[in-house]
């Protein structure tokens, strides 16, 4: 008896030590198969507490791989080398006059720090060195590595079960002479530069690294291309224009048998919102698309860089379409295509145009702009702009009667009214009502959401020239008499058979 109770310690501490080495935030394994818990509220503390003090430690030297890594964001393959290799980053500052315009655009993350690829991946748990020349200024300089900059502790994915590591992403600012650093999670090399920082050219000399895959227009060859996915080992890569930067992982980059194909479609997209936005391009920095396996909230979300889901255990796939241009443009009734134009909308909203009930709708305008300029037609675009949808709706809204409350509650339902008014004066009217918004700048912020509305379709009916208050007050999105008086030297304007009687 004695022997066997032994034996049943003995068993009990060993499951116990097990368990103990299974919660320590330096050793845990969390995957999309192994995920860790929503419930384990105590250990996700403990384990978003050890990432951002081991992220931020300068202790370069006893910095280890946490086991995470290898399955996201992966892990270097065998058989390579580190290598030296020097970058060239070229920083130019944000015009003067973009300024206003940019600083207006809430939700694209407009002074995150711009990054530049350098072409280079930092292993994990292994250092890396970047020598800073003498005379370089390092005024708001950093390295960053890794792209997966969001958090999973807070948030929509504050209340999931996590699939990766919640926190992956090092920043350190960066000095004069040698920096080393290292990161247990492993990740793409950037130099990070404030948008508004002063303008300089730095050669940096970056060693102990592994090359990963960079195409360029215009600068990158085919041969540059077939060469770099031939002798890759690095799990990520990226392929960049003056517009736009697609980061990919290896399988898919291995895919991509015409990336000036691929980037070319894709400087299509971002030059076409830019162009409905009446932004100048090329803009002060290229949109960033960076998928992940688990990212803060929402299929995709806007931002620099915009996050995409792409998880085959969630069945949010995104890579291939990203990285393939026939599947790109085709319309996919609310699939990736329409997420990739729809969160490209979000960085080119306004604020100041932006009233109750539209975030979610404006910048759809923008996914709808790129259906009917890149494929000839909104067929199929998203369910939610069907004949058949549309139709429904607003019978049903205008039977029960029309409500503000109701119409800030439906997306689709508010964007009806926005497509009559594109579908009356053109996509022209619109370009040229996100002009005078420009004109006005950031200084409207303090405006509460009547008057938001009132100076929206103020400004929309000078620019056509017609009277739309009675066509916002059908709608049920009311506007104060002050303004319907003002706008009432204008002839009224509603769409025929408004509201639908048939």
């Amino acid at each position: 008896m004695k022997s066997l109770l032994s034996l049943s310690l003995i068993a009990t501490g060993l499951t116990t030590f097990a368990q103990d080495v299974a919660k320590d935030p330096a050793t845990i394994v969390i995957t999309p198969q192994h995920t860790l818990s929503k419930s384990d509220t105590v250990f996700r503390k403990a384990i978003a507490k050890w990432s951002d003090e081991t992220l931020k430690s300068n202790d370069y030297k006893n910095i280890k791989a946490q086991p995470s890594a290898e399955f996201f964001p992966g892990t270097v393959k065998t058989g390579f080398q580190f290598i030296n290799k020097t970058v060239s980053i070229e920083h130019k500052k944000m015009a003067d006059s973009l300024v206003s315009i940019v600083s207006t655009l809430g939700y694209s993350g407009y002074d995150n720090a711009t990054m530049y690829s350098t072409g280079l991946y930092a292993k994990a748990g292994e250092y890396i060195e970047i020598d800073v020349p003498k005379n370089a200024n390092v005024n708001e300089l950093e390295v960053q590595v890794g792209a997966h900059s969001d958090r999973l502790n807070y948030w929509v994915a504050g209340k999931e079960d996590w699939r990766r590591m919640p926190i992956i992403t090092k920043k350190q600012q960066l000095v004069i002479g040698k920096n080393r650093l290292a990161s247990p999670f492993g990740g793409l090399i950037y130099i990070n530069i404030k948008p508004k920082a002063e303008s300089r050219k730095i050669d940096f000399k970056i060693s102990h690294a592994v090359a990963a895959p960079l195409f360029v227009l215009g600068k990158s060859t085919q041969s540059d291309w077939e060469g770099q996915l031939k002798n890759n080992k690095a799990p990520w890569g990226e392929m960049a224009t003056e517009n736009v930067i697609l980061t990919l992982p290896d399988s898919v980059l291995q895919t991509i048998k015409n990336p000036e194909e691929v980037l070319k479609l894709w400087d299509l997209v971002v030059l076409g919102e830019l162009d409905l936005a009446n932004m100048p391009a090329p803009f002060y920095r290229a949109q960033r698309m960076v998928p992940d396996e688990h990212i803060g909230g929402g299929y995709m979300h806007s931002g620099y860089p915009i996050m995409i889901h792409h998880s085959p255990t969630k069945k949010m796939l995104s890579n291939e379409i990203m990285a393939n241009p026939e599947l790109l443009m085709k319309p996919s009734k609310g699939g990736a295509n329409w997420g990739f134009f729809h969160e490209i909308g979000h960085n080119m909203q306004n604020l100041n145009w932006v009233f109750g009930g539209t975030t979610e709708v404006s910048n759809n305008f923008f996914s709808i702009y790129m259906f009917d300029r890149l494929m000839g037609g909104r067929d199929d675009s998203h369910t939610g702009v069907s004949s058949a949808n549309t139709q429904k709706m607003m019978k049903k809204y205008f039977a029960e009667g029309a409500s503000y409350e109701k119409w800030k509650s439906d997306a689709f339902l508010g964007l009806i009214m926005f497509r009559q008014m594109q579908e009356g004066f053109g996509w022209e009217s619109f370009k040229a009502f996100f002009k005078e918004y420009q004109k006005i700048g950031p200084g409207i912020g303090s405006l509460n959401d009547q008057q938001k509305r009132d100076l929206w379709v103020k400004t929309y009916s000078n620019v056509v020239k017609r009277n739309l208050a009675p066509f916002f007050n059908t709608w049920g999105v009311g506007i104060s008499e002050e303004t319907q008086k003002e706008l009432s030297v204008l002839r009224a304007w509603k769409p025929y058979n408004f509201p639908p009687v048939n």
